[in-house]
């Protein structure tokens, strides 16, 4: 576990997602939840930086969280804290046996045992558009000049999303807004590491939930950091407000939050539903 420290603070990966680090720091998570665009909600977002709401850990979550866990080296830790992952006999249910099954696919590969070497699970702070960020990093090599983050999907089909009111196929990586990821985390890491930008590779590493598991090494081209970075200088501004109190949050009127506190307040047409 990496901690990273300044002045008397420390942020570790204890309080890396505590209510006041998440309200002291943007993250790339908490960006996007607060972006339809990428299923998220500006009301439920706030409800939660304030303590008024959680939702509960999906099954896809915790199979993710799982996987993580084993590259962390803390998958014991992982086990124990979470007995949900386990029948009544004791065995890992299904799905997470799956998750097994995905990361042997990765263990066994003597070329991702080549470029999975580094640090692990570092974490770094830095300014980005006025706005201070966290950021935690699968791995990086510095030697080598790179970072890795690791994902899982249900597989590489493209897949459909909504987009300026009209479905289109694109792939998981578009769909989950990865492009910001990566663009956010070089440029955070250029500024902790005394580099350019430019001096930083990415990849992303991900295993299908398929059986058996698929796998793929992806990389990035300029374009596609600098696209990432748009998208965050497009919403960052709006995001503050909202964060900050100056505007009210909007609901997006489908999630469980905007579900549970709806009210009845008003009649619509029945060809509005």
């Amino acid at each position: 576990m990496e901690v990273f420290k300044i002045d008397n603070f420390i942020l570790n990966d204890a309080n890396y997602f505590s209510l006041e680090n998440e309200n002291k720091f943007m993250g790339v998570s908490q960006f996007k939840a607060f972006l339809v665009s990428h299923n998220g909600c500006e009301a439920k977002k706030m409800a939660e930086l304030k303590g008024l709401w959680k939702d509960e850990e999906s099954t896809a979550l915790l199979v993710g969280s799982y996987f993580h866990s084993h590259f962390e080296e803390n998958l014991g830790g992982f086990k124990l804290v979470h007995p949900e992952i386990f029948t009544k006999q004791g065995t890992l249910k299904s799905e997470y046996k799956k998750a097994d099954e995905m990361i042997n696919c990765l263990e066994k590969d003597d070329a991702f045992k080549e470029i999975y070497v580094g640090d692990k699970e570092k974490i770094y702070t830095g300014e980005l558009f006025g706005v201070m960020w966290k950021i935690k990093v699968d791995l990086l090599n510095l030697k080598e000049g790179y970072f890795i983050d690791l994902k899982t999907t249900r597989d590489f089909e493209k897949q459909w999303i909504e987009h300026e009111g009209k479905n289109i196929k694109v792939t998981f990586v578009e769909k989950w807004g990865y492009f910001l990821q990566i663009a956010i985390y070089r440029e955070i890491l250029a500024q902790n590491l005394g580099l350019e930008p430019g001096e930083l590779e990415a990849f992303i590493i991900a295993a299908t939930k398929q059986d058996p598991p698929d796998k793929v090494v992806l990389c990035f081209i300029e374009e596609d950091f600098q696209e990432g970075l748009r998208e965050v200088q497009t919403y960052i501004n709006h995001i503050m407000d909202v964060k900050e109190g100056r505007v009210e949050p909007v609901r997006c009127g489908k999630c469980a939050y905007c579900r549970s506190t709806k009210r009845l307040d008003k009649a619509i047409h029945w060809s509005e539903l």
